[in-house]
């Protein structure tokens, strides 16, 4: 997902958090609610006997509530089951598209790959066959048979259309994980699951105007499904990309990425420091280490007094710059970094500082 579509689908509140986690409501979600309650609202007048229309309004925001329920638990299996396998996530994302969980880094296993993948779906199922359950035993034609319907319908065509096989959808990222299962490479499966995405994006479009042709289908189902394909598109088109770049993420090495060091006191003045650094990062210690030579607060001081101004002042705190392990490659590297979200690490070789790692070059060498 791109970094313009990501910032977008992200633009909403948090709405509640679960165990730490903020779960965003996007404000697209709210023309989608509007959406939902305009068609549904008539279809409830029509079905139940001596509703007014001002019930058949309620009725119809209470089933937009029940499905953003519905998606929040959808994505919500993907995250606990994400949290339980030591995987990190960052928020759970509601909008008009449907929803979306942020880890922190990927699997690191196939098995866990499908897990996280399918539990949305498996979320789905259940609350189908639950409104399923709702249907068989609630009176026929009465305003909950409607409700009960309408999440079973909604809920079981969620989790079927999720498990289709092409990325980013949650079958797509089973079937990515079969072939990295299968294959030992993970590349290959972005690839594979990423053109099953595009078609299934194409289909998805295909279907969309088949069903408005034949009168199925409204202006605001057809508009619908026409972002749902786009995103679709999109993500699919990401994935390939993702693939592409295998060969430059295997690629990665902490130890030689890294830029050399000069190890100094951080007693020492900032001419001292230049001296010894040669062109290197300068880092000051005192025992362990302090901070980081900031080259632009060094630059600003005049050069007259380069020779007497004190080191300390023009350090940026080592608080904030984590370590990593310089034998960290590929994937491993890339998943620590985001983990960490840092924009610089120490990169440590069995308890020694042996350079600085900056996630710049690392996006460089990606590209």
């Amino acid at each position: 997902m791109s970094t313009n579509v990501l910032a977008f689908r992200r633009s909403g509140f948090t709405l509640v958090r679960v165990k730490g986690i903020p779960v965003t409501l996007g404000y697209t979600w709210l023309i989608l609610a509007a959406m939902v309650v305009a068609v549904y609202a008539p279809v409830v007048q029509r079905s139940v006997d001596g509703i007014g229309a001002g019930a058949s309004l309620a009725v119809a925001a209470l089933f937009a509530l029940t499905l953003l329920l519905s998606v929040f638990l959808h994505e919500l299996g993907h995250a606990l089951v994400s949290l339980h396998a030591g995987i990190g996530v960052r928020r759970i994302n509601l909008d008009a598209l449907g929803g979306f969980t942020e880890m922190d880094r990927e699997a690191p296993r196939p098995s866990t790959a499908a897990a996280i993948a399918l539990a949305g779906p498996g979320v789905s199922l259940l609350l189908g066959l639950a409104g399923l359950g709702g249907v068989a035993v609630v009176e026929v034609g009465s305003l909950a048979w409607q409700l009960c319907f309408q999440v079973c319908v909604a809920n079981l065509l969620v989790a079927a259309y999720n498990l289709l096989p092409g990325l980013p959808l949650d079958g797509g990222k089973a079937l990515q994980a079969g072939i990295w299962a299968a294959t030992g490479d993970r590349w290959s499966g972005y690839r594979v699951a990423g053109w099953a995405g595009r078609v299934v994006a194409v289909a998805t479009l295909g279907v969309g105007l088949l069903l408005f042709r034949s009168g199925w289908f409204s202006w605001i189902g057809l508009i619908l499904l026409l972002m749902v394909s786009f995103e679709l598109w999109r993500g699919a088109t990401g994935a390939i990309r993702a693939a592409r770049m295998g060969p430059r993420v295997k690629a990665l090495d902490a130890a030689a990425l890294a830029r050399p060091v000069a190890v100094v006191s951080a007693a020492a003045t900032l001419g001292e420091a230049l001296a010894s650094a040669a062109g290197r990062e300068v880092v000051a210690v005192d025992g362990s280490p302090v901070g980081v030579l900031d080259r632009a607060s060094a630059e600003a001081v005049p050069a007259e007094q380069v020779d007497a101004m004190p080191l300390r002042g023009l350090l940026r705190s080592a608080e904030k710059i984590p370590g990593l392990r310089a034998d960290l490659r590929g994937q491993a590297l890339v998943d620590a970094i985001g983990a960490s979200g840092a924009d610089r690490f120490f990169v440590v070789d069995e308890g020694r500082l042996t350079g600085l790692l900056y996630t710049a070059d690392v996006v460089k060498a990606l590209r």
